[in-house]
């Protein structure tokens, strides 16, 4: 029982390494991105994509005072929106480039600077939105980004 509940364990963080979780059988999807200040990079998990409904841009909106940051779907191209990559299953990522953003979160979080930082989060389905919680930020080492 105890080298099952640790190969569970094993093949939950390798899932999150990754791009996220997906339980079929119950349509469980976990949203999840990661943010690098040393090499000014945010990473977009594949299930955060996925929970958007694989729209083809999608924005970033950020609330110091609550300390959230917030992944919407976008119809169409507009300002400061990114193009979302084609999914290909071999070698699918997404990554930004935003050195003034993290400034600001880091700024905001108090974060250091020479840590990486994941974040998972929830969908609200109706805004067309993942909201993150960045007081429930965990750290990554530096193999898992």
């Amino acid at each position: 029982m105890q080298n099952l509940q640790q190969e569970n364990r094993q093949r939950g963080k390798s899932a999150l390494k990754m791009g996220g979780i997906s339980v079929q059988e119950h349509n469980i999807v976990i949203p999840g991105i990661s943010l690098c200040q040393k090499w000014g990079k945010i990473r977009i998990f594949h299930s955060t994509i996925v929970a958007l409904g694989e729209p083809k841009y999608i924005r970033f909106l950020f609330n110091p005072e609550k300390r959230g940051l917030v992944v919407q779907a976008c119809a169409r191209k507009e300002a400061e929106c990114f193009r979302v990559p084609k999914y290909n299953p071999e070698n699918w990522e997404f990554k930004i480039s935003s050195v003034p953003m993290l400034r600001m979160i880091w700024k905001t979080c108090e974060w250091d600077t020479e840590k990486t930082y994941r974040l998972t989060g929830i969908c609200h389905s109706e805004y067309n939105l993942v909201e993150f919680d960045m007081k429930q930020a965990t750290v990554l080492t530096v193999e898992e980004f």
